[in-house]
C-alpha cells in the first residue's frame, strides 16, 4: 500500500520498534537552538563564551610548545644547562629528552583523564589538570639542574595532556550541535595562538640579561592556567 502511495515502506528491525531514516537535515524535523556555523556562533553567545573559555587548555599546551623551542638556543640557558650546548658530546639526545618529555607526560596525562573525566566531573577534571600543570610550570622556572627540569616538564605534560583531551570533550557536550564544529575549532585555533605568543614572549626576553631570560617564559605560562583553574568554577557542568 505504501509503494502505491509513492512512500517506502519504513524498515523494521525488530518487533516493535521502527527506525525512520531522513535525507533531510536535522533541524528540517525538530527545534533548534539557532542557525548553523559561525552565525549561530553569535546567537549563542553563552555556549559560545563557555566553550572559548575552556579553550584555554589549548592556548597553554601551545605556549609550552613554542617555548621549549626557543629557550633551548638562548645562551642564559646553555649557561645553566651546559647538556643541551653544543659543546657536550650528548646534547642531541639530552635536547631530545628535555624536549620529549612534555609529549611523553601528555600521553600519560590524556591516557588517564578518561576515567577521571567520567568520575569527577569533566569540570572539576579541568581544575586537576590545572593543579597538576601549575606544579610543573613552578618547577620549570625553579629548576637548578638538567634531572631537575626534566621530570618537572614530564608533570606538566601530564596536566598539558589531561586538558588536551577534557577540554575538546567539555566543549563538545555543552554545545549545541548547531555549532558544536565551529566550536570545537577553538581549540585548535588557541594550540595555534598559544605557540605564536610563546615566540614573541621569548623573542623579548631572550635579551634579558641573566637567568630571568629563561626563567619568566616558564613562569608566564602559570598566567593562563591559573585563570582557567579558577574561572572553571563559574562554568556550567556538561
Amino acid at each position: 500500500m505504501d509503494k502505491a502511495m509513492g512512500k517506502e515502506a519504513l524498515p523494521k528491525q525488530d518487533e516493535g520498534t521502527i527506525f525512520v531514516h531522513h535525507s533531510e537535515a536535522v533541524w528540517d524535523h525538530r527545534e533548534t537552538y539557532g542557525p548553523p556555523g559561525f552565525r549561530g556562533v553569535f546567537m549563542n553567545s553563552y555556549a559560545a563564551l563557555c566553550a572559548a573559555f575552556a579553550a584555554i587548555g589549548g592556548l597553554i599546551f601551545g605556549y609550552d610548545q613554542g617555548v621549549v623551542s626557543v629557550v633551548l638556543v638562548m645562551p642564559q640557558f646553555l649557561a645553566r644547562f651546559s647538556q643541551v650546548s653544543e659543546s657536550s658530546p650528548s646534547a642531541g639526545f639530552d635536547k631530545g629528552l628535555l624536549t620529549a618529555m612534555i609529549e611523553l607526560g601528555a600521553l600519560i596525562g590524556a591516557l588517564n583523564q578518561g576515567w577521571m573525566a567520567d568520575k569527577i566531573s569533566r569540570k572539576f577534571s579541568i581544575v586537576v589538570a590545572v593543579v597538576i600543570f601549575t606544579v610543573g610550570s613552578v618547577l620549570q622556572t625553579a629548576s637548578v639542574g638538567y634531572a631537575m627540569l626534566v621530570v618537572a616538564r614530564l608533570i606538566g605534560g601530564i596536566g598539558i595532556g589531561m586538558l588536551s583531551m577534557v577540554a575538546p570533550l567539555y566543549i563538545s557536550e555543552i554545545s549545541p550541535p548547531e555549532i558544536r564544529g565551529a566550536l570545537l575549532v577553538l581549540e585548535e585555533l588557541s594550540i595555534v595562538t598559544g605557540i605564536v605568543v610563546a615566540y614573541w614572549i621569548t623573542y623579548g626576553t631572550r635579551y634579558m640579561a641573566g637567568e630571568w631570560a629563561w626563567r619568566l617564559p616558564f613562569l608566564l605560562q602559570l598566567v593562563p592556567g591559573l585563570i582557567l583553574g579558577a574561572g572553571i568554577f563559574f562554568l556550567p557542568f556538561s
